[in-house]
């Protein structure tokens, strides 16, 4: 024992030296596998330590798999579990390109490649004194409701802010048309199950979001590509492909549409719902990032008032993408049906998280870094816009925010090249087939405008010539 040295001078409490001390001897084999440990009371009394001090550190050492507790005879270092880190990879999954080689890139923060593709924001850009702060405040309300389930349709305080945050954007709806969730990917999955079975087809944006391809192809749900342009979908094919097949829905996003980073035109909008109306289907309305666009527009759900819309959000984009909150705001008897889909598949969403978010929310700080946001990303998107285009590169549309440009060069073809090109540099770069259902080549690709300024993505563009 005398290997520990505690000291109140450090960040860490007591309690967590311990085990980090103890974790670190047993790990590297200087207490043994059966070697009984020093007694609660010899510990706080060599170390000058309460006793319950001890005993927390010990509880949790046991959780963590490093010590065993044997009832009347003490603790004991425990025989680590023989473990492997790695992952096999599914048979399935094993080619080069799917629909989640974005998302397993998205979530590969370790490998130290640039990836300039991600749907990320450095860990620089975002403000951890909100969370910190929130879950101060959430701590000192904790009340015997969170050793409950909790509300299905969600932290009841948190719909109703939500219902006044929906009417600033004319979306107007009672606290009971709104159903909270794990984020957006469980609400359109949600969304997905209530509406469509195997061998029905939805109409969805080409380009889009990678994740619900994957979904639908999970599914066993037919695609239905509509060519996305600076001003939303191809309203003429939309309604050629609503004519021939009568699909039940449309998945569309409005504003700061990814990849593409465009935003539907309000005549577009308008269009778009007079067509839902004529063909009978509905339109989910993906508005996860929302709170990055800082300029007046046109949301459908605002026009429709919810009879065939149904809008989804999110916070974990600007907040956390670890406290996954997301909603769902649609007609009462869609939220009905869908609360009962959510009970039957996941119970209740995280009371936890919804209560921090809730106080994020409520206590000012949200608002601030979100203001800050916008404007580096501003700032950014622009420097980008401008690097690119000198050196030949078109342009999709100039975003009104957020973090993508969907871009190509008249040298590449087809994305793959770049892909390849900048692999080879170090660099991931997605190419713009994983955002198109069924994967046809195309020479468009994203970039998240975040990472461009990065010298290896300098250096890289110049090296293209």
């Amino acid at each position: 024992m005398a290997l520990i040295r505690l000291s109140g001078e450090l960040k860490m409490t007591l309690v967590e030296q311990i085990v980090e001390g103890l974790g670190r001897l047993i790990d590297q084999g200087v207490l043994r596998p059966g070697v009984r440990m020093t007694s609660i009371r010899v510990f706080a009394q060599q170390h000058k330590v309460s006793a319950h001090t001890v005993t927390e550190a010990y509880e949790r050492l046991v959780a963590l798999g490093h010590l065993e507790s044997r009832p009347r005879s003490g603790f004991f270092v425990k025989r680590p579990r023989r473990s492997s880190s790695r992952v096999p990879m599914q048979p399935s999954f094993a080619k080069a390109f799917d629909h989640l080689w974005q998302l397993r890139a998205h979530l590969a923060s370790d490998n130290g490649l640039l990836n300039v593709s991600s749907g990320r924001l450095p860990s620089a850009w975002l403000d951890s004194e909100i969370l910190r702060v929130s879950l101060k405040s959430a701590a000192t309300r904790l009340d015997t409701d969170l050793m409950q389930y909790g509300d299905p349709y969600g932290y009841v305080p948190l719909r109703d802010l939500l219902q006044s945050r929906l009417g600033d954007m004319g979306i107007h709806t009672p606290a009971s048309q709104l159903l909270l969730t794990d984020g957006a990917t469980q609400a359109v999955d949600l969304i997905l199950r209530y509406v469509a079975r195997p061998g029905d087809a939805v109409m969805v944006d080409d380009p889009g979001y990678f994740n619900l391809f994957s979904n639908l192809q999970l599914q066993g749900i037919d695609a239905l590509p509509v060519t996305r342009t600076a001003e939303g979908p191809d309203l003429e094919q939309l309604e050629a492909l609503a004519h021939e097949y009568r699909p039940k829905v449309m998945f569309t996003q409005s504003v700061l549409h990814t990849p593409t980073g465009s935003t539907l035109a309000p005549g577009h909008a308008y269009r778009l719902l007079r067509l839902a109306e004529q063909y009978d289907f509905l339109i989910v309305e993906n508005d996860a990032y929302a709170d990055f666009l800082n300029v007046p527009t046109t949301r459908i759900a605002a026009l429709d008032q919810l009879q065939r819309v149904i809008y989804v959000g999110s916070f974990s984009k600007t907040l956390s993408a670890a406290a996954r909150v997301g909603f769902i705001a649609a007609s009462e008897k869609v939220i009905h049906d869908l609360c009962s889909l959510k009970m039957i598949t996941g119970i209740t969403s995280s009371q936890l998280n919804e209560r921090l978010v809730f106080h994020a929310l409520t206590e000012g700080h949200y608002r601030r870094a979100i203001e800050r946001l916008r404007s580096r990303l501003e700032e950014h998107r622009a420097a980008s816009e401008s690097q690119l285009e000198s050196l030949g590169f078109e342009l999709f549309c100039r975003p009104l925010g957020g973090k993508f440009v969907w871009a190509r060069h008249a040298a590449f073809p087809s994305s793959d090249e770049l892909w390849r090109r900048a692999a080879a540099s170090g660099i991931v770069l997605a190419p713009g087939k994983v955002f198109r259902s069924g994967m046809p080549e195309t020479p468009w690709f994203r970039l998240n405008v975040c990472y461009t300024q990065e010298p290896g993505w300098v250096n890289f563009l110049h090296s293209l010539g």
